[in-house]
């Protein structure tokens, strides 16, 4: 007669030890941030050191107005569920923006 259920595997303590401290070791590489990153050589686009942060604000700004624009003008030559997709990135591109700008408004008020 077959079982329909296995039997459990044989508790063996130090295999569970063993294989627990891997699993550890794992959790510790890719949830800690020690993994290894990219050197900057290996990146399409390099910001300069020298860029401060506010005109990083007002740069990716510029780029959100760009990516929107890009995105509503798409839009406008679809239809049906493509143009609601279209539409749809391009409203989160408007709420990205919105905080980009009030980021740098505040940057204004600190400075003032």
């Amino acid at each position: 007669m077959e079982k329909s259920v296995p039997d459990p595997p044989p508790e063996n303590p130090a295999n569970e030890t063993k294989d627990r401290s891997a699993l550890y070791r794992a959790i510790d590489f890719y949830l800690t941030g020690d993994q290894p990153t990219r050197p900057d050589e290996l990146r399409f686009y390099n910001v300069s050191k020298d860029v401060s942060f506010e005109d990083t604000q007002l740069y990716v700004a510029d780029l959100l107005r760009c990516a929107s624009v890009t995105a509503y003008q798409c839009g406008d030559q679809l239809k049906g569920a493509d143009r609601a997709m279209v539409y749809s990135i391009w409203h989160l591109l408007e709420i990205a923006k919105a905080m980009v700008d009030h980021s740098i408004e505040c940057l204004g008020m600190k400075k003032g």
